[in-house]
């Protein structure tokens, strides 16, 4: 068990090692970059950390944590299932970037060789259809929504939002991302067909 004072410095290691892997990639942040970046020497990274995978992990747990409690927060404030489907799909643009190791974690396949990502990325995608299944079925039955197979048609949302935050990562400081965002979320939500 760590002392409060090791889990301080185990944690801000964590921190500059996110810092660290988001600005160089994975591929290019060395446990030498990350200890310096942290005001630490090697050995002192040895001490808490046995690979470079073992802090990415950390990294992308906490940062799967605080996407979390985002994403629950966000559904726990709206009333509506329309608004609760915004603002989820919303919350999950905008954390694409802050969050990046996480979603690259989960979206980019050069890390589906890394065991405990496979297990996330298993676990965030049953969690994240049956969340949508969720929002959907509350609109079915409140009469928001009119959808005859709900199981698919969040499976279809996710997948949409996963091109989407694709984009996303490769242009995240785009002046009108705010805008392309609300319009993509209308047209999940309203369709294009004239009705």
């Amino acid at each position: 068990m760590l002392t409060k004072k090791k889990l301080q410095i185990r944690n801000s290691i964590i921190d500059s090692a996110g810092e660290t892997f988001k600005t160089l990639g994975y591929k290019n942040a060395t446990l030498t970059k990350i200890a310096e970046a942290a005001g630490k020497g090697k050995s002192s990274i040895y001490y808490y950390f046995d690979s470079k995978d073992s802090i990415f992990q950390s990294v992308v747990l906490k940062e799967a944590g605080i996407y979390r409690r985002k994403v629950i927060e966000t559904i726990e404030k709206n009333n509506s299932p329309i608004e609760k489907l915004k603002a989820y799909i919303l919350v999950r643009m905008q954390t694409t970037n802050i969050l990046s190791n996480f979603h690259s974690a989960i979206n980019d396949p050069s890390f589906r060789y890394i065991d405990f990502v496979v297990r996330l990325k298993a676990i965030y995608d049953k969690e994240e259809v049956h969340l949508f299944s969720n929002i959907l079925k509350s609109g079915c039955d409140s009469g928001f929504f009119d959808i005859y197979d709900i199981k698919h048609a969040a499976l279809g949302i996710v997948t949409a939002m996963r091109g989407i935050e694709t984009t996303l990562l490769i242009n995240p400081n785009d002046p009108d991302l705010e805008k392309k965002i609300e319009n993509i979320l209308n047209i999940i939500l309203y369709g294009i067909v004239k009705r």
